[in-house]
């Protein structure tokens, strides 16, 4: 990396995050299987007992949908698109990339490439491409629709947030970048239907950065002729769904495209989604049988959802689906408070009875013990002692005399604004103060709040991240290297030069178990300097009307759109 700002896909910056994790209690109903759009299988969803449907008559099979967002979306250009709102929408649903990942998995599956192959020394990804695709308005799709996405990511006032994911990664993106070069020379199209990429370094992870919405082919004669600011609220893609309409803040309508290349998707063929904060509102929708399903798409309001979850109408419609993320406190160890010394933040992380915070959450967490989550591969499922934390008050309190502060100290903590963040965060402040710590509390809005977090404004810092892809790279590289510190992903200041060596040695090690166990030693290593309290991995929650068929969630991609249909209800 170059010190160009790379985030998760969901990193604590809106209290909206944290306050759909908060929003309810648990269940242990999961839904079934479906399909991906390259090979087709509709599994069914949830069961339960039918209502009214999609805002249609009792027996209506129109396959038109309603659903509810609870914000707007803040891009639709997939150079832009970096959080779960537009990750609803915008992979797999108005584009396609290269590769993603198979239903309720990991594993990576073609899309617009039919295959591709990996040169013996990890640098040279050469992708062979589906003929016969087309943008919505005809354009064919080939190679250089790809070359010019990648452009457009490197091109300096387009402000992308996916730069640091291929600069310097990929042979002359950084010349390109600083306008050095006028082509990027490590990425060519041999013919129309072969895309060639050529890394500096083997990258193992590079196949899962491809699949990141970042990457989908554009039709730059479309986009010529509107400009880039049109273009992100006025999509032209290769998906299952066309957009038909948009009004911001109002309402977003999708239908289906006629020539997608699968022509056995999408099922349905329109989506209504209304912009709508109002969870008590969205949830009354649910009910009245008017939205299809809550997801990610919208929260569901804590009375609803409990109430659901004993009303024997609903409490079979729910889903589950534990997210390779993980809530945690950064404790700055830059020499400016007690927090420096290791025996404190020690002492911290066994002060704090994590249990409480799942309970507060009704459940719908697991306390975490670890920086990765149990989903990621180098998770580790034996800590060893000295790395593993209890929740031990007076181990704590010893730990802190040892540190110099038998009496404790005071110390400021940023959180978001939001009251169901401050619920947790209070039952933090109560834990530390049971070991003499005292803690002020100092809630901001999301922009105060993501620009002090990463300015390292105060000693502690309540955050969460979530993956980009699942590799233990984007959790240890990018949020404990030394070089991600000025960036503001580091949000502890973490630096020690052996971590550094090993992290960079095993960014470029093949794929498998050998290069897994190197991280979760790495991650032992991290653990026992404690620059974090882990603190619990959410888990997330989704509510479908029974008439909705092959609804699943996902452990990396968002709602499967493109694989729903209404059954007769």
């Amino acid at each position: 990396m170059t010190g160009k700002w790379k985030r998760g896909l969901a990193v604590v910056s809106s209290a909206m995050v944290l306050a759909g994790i908060l929003a309810g209690c648990g269940s242990n109903t999961s839904g079934s299987s479906g399909g991906n759009q390259a090979a087709a299988s509709n599994n069914s969803g949830g069961s339960g007992s039918n209502s009214a449907g999609s805002g249609s008559s009792s027996g209506s099979t129109s396959q038109v949908i309603q659903i509810d967002e609870n914000q707007d979306f803040a891009h639709l250009d997939p150079a832009l698109a970096y959080d779960t709102g537009d990750w609803e929408i915008v992979p797999q649903v108005m584009y396609n990339q290269l590769i993603t990942y198979a239903p309720q998995s990991t594993k990576l599956v073609g899309d617009l490439a039919t295959s591709w192959t990996v040169s013996p020394d990890g640098k040279t990804y050469t992708f062979k491409l589906r003929k016969g695709v087309t943008f919505w308005n005809g354009d064919p799709v080939t190679a250089q629709n790809f070359i010019d996405e990648f452009q457009r990511i490197l091109t300096k006032s387009l402000n992308s947030p996916a730069v640091g994911f291929i600069d310097p990664a990929i042979v002359g993106a950084d010349a390109y970048y600083n306008g050095k070069a006028k082509t990027i020379s490590g990425i060519t199209a041999p013919d129309p239907y072969t895309l060639k990429i050529q890394l500096t370094t083997p990258e193992a992870y590079f196949l899962d950065v491809l699949a990141m919405p970042f990457f989908s082919p554009v039709d730059m004669s479309y986009i010529n002729k509107i400009g880039n600011k049109a273009f992100d609220h006025s999509a032209m893609g290769t998906g299952p769904f066309e957009l038909a309409s948009y009004t911001q803040g109002k309402e977003l309508i999708l239908k289906k495209n006629p020539h997608f290349y699968n022509p056995e998707y999408p099922k349905l063929d329109e989506i209504d989604i209304y912009i709508n904060s109002n969870e008590e509102a969205s949830a009354l929708k649910f009910k009245q049988g008017t939205s299809a399903f809550i997801s990610w798409n919208q929260n569901i309001d804590s009375a609803d959802f409990v109430s659901m979850m004993n009303d024997p109408q609903y409490k079979n419609d729910f889903y589950k689906q534990p997210l390779v993320a993980v809530y945690y406190l950064a404790l700055d160890m830059k020499p400016t408070s007690p927090i420096q010394n290791k025996l404190v933040r020690q002492a911290i992380n066994m002060a704090i009875d994590k249990k409480k915070l799942v309970q507060l959450q009704n459940g719908r967490a697991e306390v975490a013990n670890q920086i990765l989550p149990p989903a990621m591969p180098g998770y580790n499922q034996n800590l060893p002692a000295n790395v593993n934390y209890p929740y031990d008050p007076q181990k704590a309190k010893e730990l802190l005399k040892q540190a110099g502060y038998p009496n404790g100290f005071t110390v400021d903590m940023l959180i978001t604004s939001d009251s169901t963040t401050a619920k947790l965060a209070q039952s933090i402040q109560n834990d530390l103060a049971q070991i003499g710590i005292t803690v002020n509390l100092k809630p901001e809005n999301s922009a105060s709040y993501l620009q002090d977090a990463m300015d390292h404004k105060y000693p502690i810092t309540y955050t969460a991240w979530f993956q980009d892809f699942p590799d233990p790279y984007d959790f240890l590289s990018v949020l404990l290297s030394t070089d991600q510190i000025a960036s503001g992903n580091n949000m502890a200041a973490y630096s020690n030069p052996t971590v550094d060596k090993e992290l960079a040695a095993a960014a470029v090690m093949p794929n498998g178990q050998a290069r897994y166990d190197k991280y979760t030693q790495i991650q032992n290593q991290i653990l026992a300097d404690a620059p974090w309290v882990p603190l619990y991995y959410p888990v997330q929650y989704a509510v479908v009307q029974p008439w909705i068929k092959g609804f699943y969630m996902n452990p990396v991609l968002l709602d499967p759109l493109w694989n729903l249909s209404v059954a007769p209800h």
